[in-house]
């Protein structure tokens, strides 16, 4: 039989016994059908009386910060309590019967303990600091909680380092606890306050004295809230942990880091003996273990190191590794994290689509970025054996980053880079003021993005790395800074590309033997200022092809190539059916491309006026050389042995000059090999 409580207890008898109802309100009869189980268990249902009150259909306003007058002593099994008035326990201890529900309509329970029984349901809305549930754990009514901070005991605004650890266990612990009550929702709109977060190894690492999040549930939050780190003198905390847990979305909000308030002259010597001097470990959000993640529309704000940081628990390789995977940020914003804007160091299949990412690794007024000051980067931890065998005390493998905003408000700040990876790893439709860059990495492809800076695919420390370094790919892209190219196994195509060097391959080579290896560059549209498309160091198996190249005014060589090949046998560089185009005369549009290189094909090409620097085993043929005006169309200023310039077309502009001008001119005291050969070019004079 079901029986409804309210403030007042009043027992009504007509033939059968109806619900027991109790109200502040002592002028309300409330009645409702009641339902009986007969001994065959068949239920049969009364029908609904209606009360003789003349002003019953007239709502009376109930005023909750009244004491209620009932006791929850009385309340018997089956029954529902409606808490409109203030239940004070005064401490004590209540004990309920099975199956009672009790419910919020606008008043509280304080300063007690309910032990519950079983098939029991309470409001969300009743649950505070001062009440204590125990017994069989109830259900809360409604799976989604909205906090109260003031209900809790959070403290707002500045305050001490023992409140602001006081405010970080009343929000992770209620977070736990009302999980347990069957909420899989909690809600926070006006709530700014601090929460002291760090803490020595030896109690837990940093992501244990963080906010954590239980699984299977969602953090809600609003333009309103505000969760902000204490400022303090550690240099490893997070303020918002997801450690070893699955099932989360955490959205809205702002966390905040204490980058400008960060004590970085402490000297905090940790439980485990170490410190640091760039205090770089702080993040506003560390994901650990996490799988099944959505984080959707936060802003992570001015963190000492990171604004989220995704790693792993234990190594890759060790059999108790528990591995972040299926993340999805979205609709997040990222601002003037010291170290890097979002970081990815162990990690599978994240998801990265619709944010802002500004200014990450930029000074401010107050703290200086710290290395690699970025926006995003993934970074796991490689070493090897003494056997020379790879070791991966960390992996990041299958990231999709699309259409993400990046944003540099001043001239400090970095940009969108792969340390090491596995891929896929996916740039994709982002709109970035900076850079793209990857170093030791398979699978990166770069595409359709605009960039405002440069791209660099690759390191020429990964020359001939096909182990590690292969499958990558550089397309569609608009780039207003050109793209640099070194190491292994890359594929640079269809970009439009604007730059002092349009395309540069092999800069940054600490070693000439370094350079670019097995790799494409064709059908780029590209627009330089100084040299269209330039290689120096080591080029091996690399073919330069179909691309079209616009020199600017003031610009200096259109092709600009060397090659310090020592290998044996051919380099297998080619050069081939490449445009050059450009006004002529010496006021703009520079033709002239400049040849120094060892082991190279230069084959089929449109260009202007060509010089041999020095190199050998130069094939040089089936090119149309359309000369500048004044100028000679290919002139030797050193010997290059072992070399061939044949079937090739000069146009010199001869009527348009009182100069004397050539189709093959010779530097002073230049002469050229026996192995040189020059044999049946055309010579066409305008």
């Amino acid at each position: 039989m079901k029986k409804t409580i309210k403030a007042t207890l009043i027992f009504l008898l007509i033939g059968f016994t109806l619900s027991m109802t109790f109200s502040c309100n002592k002028e309300e009869l409330f009645v409702e059908p009641v339902n009986v189980v007969n001994e065959d268990n068949e239920t049969e249902t009364d029908e609904e009386e209606e009360t003789n009150n003349e002003d019953s259909d007239t709502t009376e306003i109930v005023d909750a910060s009244l004491p209620c007058d009932f006791s929850l002593n009385d309340v018997e099994t089956n029954s529902t309590v409606i808490i409109n008035c203030v239940l004070d326990l005064n401490g004590e201890i209540v004990n309920l019967p099975s199956n009672v529900t009790i419910l919020h309509e606008g008043g509280e329970i304080v300063n007690g303990t309910i032990n519950f029984s079983d098939n029991t349901t309470i409001s969300g809305d009743l649950l505070n600091s001062t009440l204590v549930i125990g017994g069989s754990t109830p259900q809360v009514k409604d799976p989604i909680f909205v906090f109260n901070p003031e209900r809790w005991g959070i403290v707002q605004g500045k305050v001490s380092d023992e409140v602001a650890l006081e405010n970080k266990n009343i929000l992770e612990e209620i977070m736990f606890e009302i999980k347990n009550f069957g909420v899989n929702t909690i809600k926070i709109d006006y709530l700014d306050a601090y929460f002291k977060v760090d803490g020595p190894l030896n109690t837990g690492v940093p992501e244990v004295h963080a906010i954590n999040i239980p699984s299977d549930f969602n953090l809600v939050m609003t333009d309103n809230t505000h969760l902000r780190m204490q400022p303090n003198g550690h240099f490893r905390a997070s303020l918002l942990a997801i450690y070893d847990e699955k099932n989360i979305t955490v959205s809205g909000g702002y966390l905040h880091g204490d980058r400008d308030e960060h004590d970085y002259d402490s000297g905090y010597v940790d439980s485990d003996g170490a410190t640091s001097g760039t205090h770089e470990w702080l993040h506003t959000m560390a994901i650990k273990g996490g799988e099944n993640i959505n984080i959707d529309g936060v802003t992570f704000q001015d963190a000492t190191g990171d604004g989220i940081s995704i790693s792993s628990i234990y190594f890759y390789y060790d059999a108790r590794h528990v591995r972040s995977k299926n993340i999805n940020i979205i609709n997040s914003t990222f601002i003037r994290a010291r170290r890097i804007n979002l970081t990815l160091v162990n990690c599978e299949h994240i998801y990265i689509e619709n944010n802002e990412f500004i200014d990450g690794g930029a000074d401010t007024n107050n703290s200086l970025g710290t290395a690699p000051s970025c926006q995003f980067n993934i970074e796991p931890v490689r070493g090897w054996s003494e056997n020379g065998e790879l070791i991966e005390y960390e992996r990041v493998s299958d990231v999709y980053m699309k259409n993400n905003v990046g944003i540099l408000t001043g001239d400090s700040g970095g940009g969108f880079n792969v340390s090491h990876g596995n891929g896929p790893i996916i740039f994709e439709n982002n709109a970035i003021d900076s850079s793209v860059s990857y170093t030791t990495a398979d699978g990166v492809i770069i595409r359709n993005n605009t960039v405002n800076k440069y791209i660099k695919a690759g390191n020429p420390s990964n020359f001939d790395r096909t182990d590690f370094v292969f499958g990558n790919e550089v397309y569609g892209n608009k780039v207003y800074g050109g793209v640099h190219v070194g190491g292994n196994g890359v594929i640079v195509r269809d970009n439009d590309i604007e730059g002092d060097i349009g395309i540069y391959l092999g800069a940054g080579a600490k070693d000439s033997s370094l350079g670019v290896s097995n790799s494409i560059i064709k059908n780029n549209i590209v627009k330089a200022s100084s040299r269209g498309i330039m290689a120096i160091n080591t080029t091996k198996n690399t073919l330069i092809e179909e691309n079209t190249i616009e020199m600017l005014s003031g610009s200096t060589f259109a092709l600009n190539l060397y090659n310090e090949w020592s290998g044996s046998g051919d380099a297998n560089f080619l050069v081939n059916n490449n445009l050059v185009i450009g006004t002529k005369g010496n006021d703009s549009g520079a033709h002239t491309s400049l040849i120094g290189a060892s082991s190279i094909k230069v084959t089929n090409n449109k260009l202007g006026c060509v010089q041999i620097t020095k190199g050998d085993n130069i094939t040089f043929t089936g090119n149309v050389i359309d000369a500048e005006i004044n100028k000679d169309g290919l002139q030797f200023n050193s010997d290059c042995p072992n070399s061939s310039f044949t079937d090739n077309t000069i146009i010199l502009y001869t009527s348009q000059t009182p100069l004397n001008i050539k189709a093959f001119d010779f530097g002073s005291g230049v002469s050229l090999s026996a192995s040189v050969l020059i044999s049946n070019n055309t010579t066409i004079e305008k």
